[in-house]
Parts: C-alpha cells; sequence; structure tokens
C-alpha cells in the first residue's frame, strides 16, 4: 500500500505552485516516531518553499498501532464527502493496509476500523492507547486554555503577574514542555508570529514562576560551563550545584562525566564528614542515574536512526524514501549516515558508498530547497569558479541582486569571520569561504 502521495499545492500566501509528499499510512511499529510526529502535529504538514509559510493539510489517513490492536481512519470532516463515497473510501484504505501485512498478522480488528472526523478526537484515542488517563488529557487541556490566556498577554510583565500569582501548581515542568511543544510545532509549520508570542511568553514567565526560576538556574549552570577549562575545576562547579543544577550540567555535558569524573567525586565525597559527605554521596548517585538514562535514550536513538537509514536503503526508490521521511531526519540521522558512509569508504564497498551517497545528496538536495531565494543562489556562487563562472552567474541572475542581497553577503562573512568555535582545518576553510564572499560582494557591488 503507498503510505505516502506527492501532491501539487498551491500556497494560499504567495500563490507559488509546488509539490509536497503527503502521508496517507502510519503504522507505528514499522516507523515508531511517526507517532510522535503526528501528536506534533508534524505529519503532513506543508511550507511553501518561497514564503515560507504552512499548515497542516488535512487528508485521510490510516494510523495502525498493532502492539495496542488499534485501527483508526481519520476522515476530516471539512472534506465533506458524501457518506456512501467516504465509506468506500474508508473501506479502500483499510483493506490496503491489510494486503501490504503478512497474512498472521491481519487480526480481527482490521474488519471495525474507529473512525475520527477531528484530529483531536484521533489523538485523544492515540494517547489513550499509550497508557494517558483521561484525567491526564483534562489536566493538559486546562493548562493548554490557561496557556491560550497567556499568549494574549505575553507582552504585558503586570498582567501576566497578575494571572500567574498562585498558579505554581499548573505552571510547573508538564506546563513548560507543552510550551515548548507548542513553540517547536509554531517553527515547524513557519508559523512566524505566533512563535514570536510564544517565545516572548516564555522570556518573561522565566522570572515570575518557581518552575521558570528553577530553569533559570540551570541555563545559568550550563552556561558557565564555558568558564570550565580543567576537570578538577568541572569537578568543584557540579560539587557545588543542587541536583537541579548538577542535572543540567549533566545534560549538557555528558562526555566530561567519564569514569574518571566519577572517581574524583567519589574520593572527595569520602573525604568529606558527616552532612556533606552524605550530599556528595547523593549527588554521585543521582549523577549515577542521570548519565545513565541518558545513556540508554542515545543508544535507542541511534538504533532508531540505523533502522530508518536501513528502511531507505532497502526502499525501491531511496531517494522518494528520504523524501517521505524528511521529517524524521534530524542530527543524529545524519551522524548515522555519515558513521556508514565513513565505514563503506573504510572496507572498500563501492556499491554501499554509492547508496549512502544517494541518500545524502537527496538531504542536500532538500536542504537546498527548503532556503530562501538568496541564500540559494549564494550557494550557487560559492560552487562556482571564480571570478569567471561566478561572473557569469551573477549577470545571469542580475535581477536578484539587489541592497539587501549585498547586505546578506556583508552579513554572512562578518558572521562567519567572528565565528571562534572552530578547529584549524575548520578555520582555513572559514577564512577562504569569508575572502570568496566578500570576493563575490565586490562582483556583485558592479551590478547592483
Amino acid at each position: 500500500m503507498a503510505e505516502t502521495q506527492v501532491v501539487q499545492l498551491q500556497c494560499p500566501n504567495c500563490g507559488t505552485q509546488y509539490q509536497a509528499p503527503i502521508r496517507t499510512v502510519i503504522d507505528v511499529v514499522q516507523e515508531p516516531r511517526l507517532r510522535e510526529a503526528f501528536l506534533s502535529g508534524l505529519v503532513n504538514q506543508t511550507v511553501c518553499p518561497s514564503c515560507k509559510q504552512g499548515g497542516v493539510l488535512e487528508v485521510p489517513l490510516v494510523y495502525h498501532d498493532p502492539a495496542a490492536e488499534f485501527l483508526a481512519v481519520y476522515f476530516p470532516s471539512q472534506l465533506q464527502i458524501p457518506e456512501v463515497e467516504r465509506q468506500r473510501m474508508i473501506g479502500e484504505l483499510t483493506q490496503g493496509l491489510m494486503r501490504s501485512l503478512p497474512p498472521e498478522q491481519r487480526k480481527g480488528y482490521f474488519f471495525s476500523p474507529r473512525q475520527f472526523v477531528s484530529r483531536q478526537s484521533l489523538m485523544d484515542a492515540i494517547l489513550g492507547t499509550m497508557g494517558i488517563s483521561q484525567e491526564e488529557l483534562d489536566r493538559q487541556r486546562k493548562k493548554m486554555a490557561f496557556m491560550e490566556k497567556l499568549v494574549v498577554m505575553a507582552d504585558d510583565l503586570k498582567g501576566l503577574e497578575m494571572l500567574t500569582k498562585g498558579q505554581d501548581d499548573t505552571l510547573d515542568h508538564e506546563f513548560f514542555m507543552l510550551l515548548s511543544s507548542r513553540l517547536s510545532q509554531a517553527e515547524a509549520l513557519g508559523d512566524e508570529k505566533n512563535r514570536d508570542r510564544l517565545e516572548m511568553l516564555r522570556k518573561n514567565l522565566m522570572p515570575i514562576t518557581s518552575y521558570g526560576r528553577r530553569l533559570a538556574r540551570q541555563q545559568a549552570a550550563v552556561e558557565s560551563l564555558g568558564e570550565v577549562k580543567t576537570a578538577d575545576e568541572l569537578l568543584d562547579k557540579v560539587a557545588a550545584a543542587d541536583l537541579d543544577e548538577a542535572t543540567a550540567i549533566a545534560v549538557a555535558a555528558r562526555p566530561l562525566l567519564d569514569y574518571a569524573f566519577f572517581e574524583k567525586l567519589t574520593a572527595r565525597a569520602e573525604a568529606a564528614d558527616g552532612a556533606e559527605k552524605d550530599r556528595l554521596l547523593a549527588l554521585r548517585s543521582h549523577l549515577a542515574e542521570v548519565t545513565q538514562t541518558l545513556d540508554d535514550a542515545t543508544r535507542a536513538r541511534m538504533k532508531e536512526a540505523t533502522d530508518l537509514l536501513r528502511t531507505i536503503l532497502e526502499s525501491p526508490n531511496p531517494r522518494s524514501a528520504v523524501r517521505d521521511n524528511a521529517h524524521l531526519i534530524d542530527d543524529v540521522f545524519l551522524s548515522v549516515l555519515a558513521l556508514n558512509a565513513q565505514e563503506a569508504e573504510r572496507r572498500g564497498a563501492s556499491d554501499a558508498v554509492e547508496a549512502l551517497s544517494i541518500v545524502m545528496d537527496e538531504i542536500n538536495a532538500m536542504t537546498e530547497e527548503a532556503l530562501p531565494p538568496e541564500m540559494r543562489l549564494i550557494n550557487e556562487l560559492l560552487q562556482a569558479e571564480y571570478p569567471d563562472e561566478t561572473r557569469e552567474l551573477l549577470h545571469e541572475r542580475q535581477a536578484e541582486i539587489t541592497p539587501d542581497f549585498l547586505t546578506l553577503l556583508d552579513g554572512l562573512a562578518s558572521s562567519l569571520a567572528k565565528r571562534e568555535d572552530l578547529d584549524e582545518a575548520e578555520k582555513q576553510e572559514t577564512v577562504e569561504t569569508v575572502k570568496r564572499l566578500r570576493d563575490i560582494r565586490g562582483q556583485a557591488t558592479l551590478l547592483a
């Protein structure tokens, strides 16, 4: 069964026509991360490559969780298709899923799929299969409703103080996680106005809520790591931290909390007396639990990325598979892809190198397509030979050489020139890129 379709869209904001992959089947066994993506509103979200405006495209969709024996068909009410036609399409979707599975996986619940006409009701049902109770859902909705009131007053500090007074139980970890989730969703959908309001709300809630002040302490602890130069200085900083601050440091600097670090922390605890000894031993136990949890999560995420890469490589059309799974491609996946490519080159496995190169090329192509036109032109200029090819390209695209384009060139060159977080090889490459940008800027000035 085809799990995705490529559809032609026209941006309602700027009129640009573009193609986008639309998913019609979610099977959480085959692709576990799709459940989280759907619950976050990121499945079938489209973004115009020109103006960056976007949103979720509501289309019929099958959701299947074999472990919970849960099969659902989402048929958005706004499509307004006659009931007879709707039932026919539902039958085709579910039968198509059944045919795609081995006979032993076709069970009785396939003949009575649950039907949903609103995305929210389907989300609630999915959360129910995950063991989240109606009480928890109601609590989250209450917090989301309160968040809506706060968003309206995001830039009114006195108003926020009045609304949040005595609301520490509501403005807890879960509230800030929901706020972060909404912010991530707004960013993914290109909703800049909503994103800015949510960012302002989070910033202004930090100093006036107990949990916000706790987050601020954690952020300060992480930022202070920039001052740490030696392993002993790191040990001093962690030993002086409370549990919240130590947790934040562990998350931010996990590789530094190695066996030697724990040996030194243990020695310091054993050398202490009384309450200080108990505090340091408790801190050590807490950090051991935190690092173990982080390591387990990293291994699980690496496995997911490895499984996704295998799925893409084994598909009939890897390029299409990359685009179908674009929302699952992140830094961890790119790291796994790079490691596999290095290993294939080391073994001299030319077929594997070629297959992995196809995947990387398609990811690079998608990244390029998502860039604003000005950045795409700059990338083309950086890849062209200087001075002849760059001059020719600038002449061909003279209409795009505006004062704003020149300002962008200046800004990029200046920003790259100020970077200090680079090794020697990266520094040399950056110096060459800055020089090329400034040379191109000189050529472009003559055409502006």
